[in-house]
């Protein structure tokens, strides 16, 4: 996992290699939809959730994320020849994500999907099938690197079908995000080694909250929480937040709280004071670290971008799984095995979930 987070940097700049960009653009060059969807589960579902967002301020069209079971037996009633459905499984087997797509092929829609497997079922069924262009991540569930890399595919392939001045607007901006990644790792990795050893004994339940292309985060991290360290996580929209979960706040909650969007730093700030007065521990990912956050909060700090409320989701992203990676370790854990290492009574669970050859 840590040669992953390592590893970030270099997989977004193999999604924005000239090559893959030109056969993304001829793909999608004559497709102009007036609807996107986002298809998947998991880790997948929590791409899916920033493409469309990312689709929403750059298009301006409609796009909604749906999870794949959702999708193939509630099929949205605006599936048509109009419609971009992305999907993605980083095996390309996942059964429920295939049979999705491939009922919003029969619906006429164009289908795009994302996968790390080539030869899998996903690309070999869809209209244009993508492969990521970085190594399968197998282990750990983690998934870190590939997080990024098929955020940055998938929403490629969304602006690849508007203009190309566009397309290429996204790309500049990205590789100053991938090389800003670089330069901070080292940072986030020292503060995050600190911060983790501070919760290790303390944390047992934690909530993740976040904005816009932060929701995205807050869910991911929250996944992964689970997966990797095999304690409790929820993660909520920052509104919510506030309305309810403020009941459990006690000594042994840690409270993760994304910030980059400029348009919710005022509510932020108000939300960190909140939490603060309880004894939940609190950590701040932001790109404004002067704001003026309580004492009490930890502060990790992101680089200021020219869009943070959409590339904002990158740095923050590899921020808190710097923070993921060294909670782990430093709760005796080993964060390549998904806690069968602590509890090998879990290793059939997956197999009966998923029968060979279906995620």
């Amino acid at each position: 996992m840590g040669d992953a987070i390592d590893a970030i940097p270099a997989a977004v700049d193999a999604c924005l290699e000239m090559e893959l960009l030109s056969s993304i653009r001829k793909a999608l060059s004559k497709v102009k939809p007036k609807r996107i969807y986002g298809v998947g589960t998991g880790t997948s579902y929590n791409v899916c959730e920033a493409i469309v967002y990312t689709c929403r301020k750059y298009l301006n069209i409609p796009a909604e994320v749906y999870d794949a079971l959702d999708f193939e037996l509630d099929t949205p009633s605006g599936v048509d020849s109009n419609s971009l459905v992305i999907s993605i499984s980083h095996s390309g087997n996942t059964l429920a994500t295939s049979l999705a797509v491939e009922k919003a092929k029969s619906l006429g829609a164009f289908t795009v999907s994302i996968a790390a497997v080539p030869g899998s079922r996903l690309p070999e069924t869809t209209d244009f099938g993508l492969i990521d262009p970085n190594p399968y991540e197998g282990r750990p569930r983690g998934k870190t690197r590939s997080y990024h890399s098929s955020v940055m595919l998938g929403t490629l392939v969304a602006l690849a079908t508007a203009s190309p001045e566009l397309m290429d607007e996204f790309v500049g901006d990205a590789k100053n995000v991938a090389e800003l990644i670089r330069w901070n790792l080292e940072l986030w990795k020292k503060a995050t080694r600190e911060l983790a050893s501070q919760w290790a004994g303390v944390t047992s339940r934690y909530m993740l909250a976040g904005f816009g292309a932060q929701k995205p985060n807050a869910d991911e991290i929250g996944l992964k929480i689970v997966e990797v360290i095999g304690e409790n996580a929820v993660s909520y929209s920052l509104e919510e937040l506030t309305h309810g979960p403020g009941a459990s706040f006690r000594k042994d909650l840690g409270i993760f709280l994304f910030q980059t969007d400029p348009r919710t730093l005022k509510r932020c700030l108000e939300v960190a004071r909140g939490i603060v007065v309880s004894e939940a521990s609190l950590v701040v990912i932001t790109d404004q670290v002067s704001a003026g956050w309580p004492e009490k909060a930890s502060i990790i700090g992101l680089p200021v971008l020219s869009r943070p409320d959409l590339f904002g989701l990158f740095p923050a992203a590899a921020a808190a799984q710097c923070l993921l990676y060294y909670l782990a370790i430093a709760k005796g854990m080993n964060p390549d095995v998904n806690c069968l290492d602590k509890h090998p009574e879990l290793a059939g669970v997956s197999v009966i979930f998923f029968p060979p050859g279906t995620h």
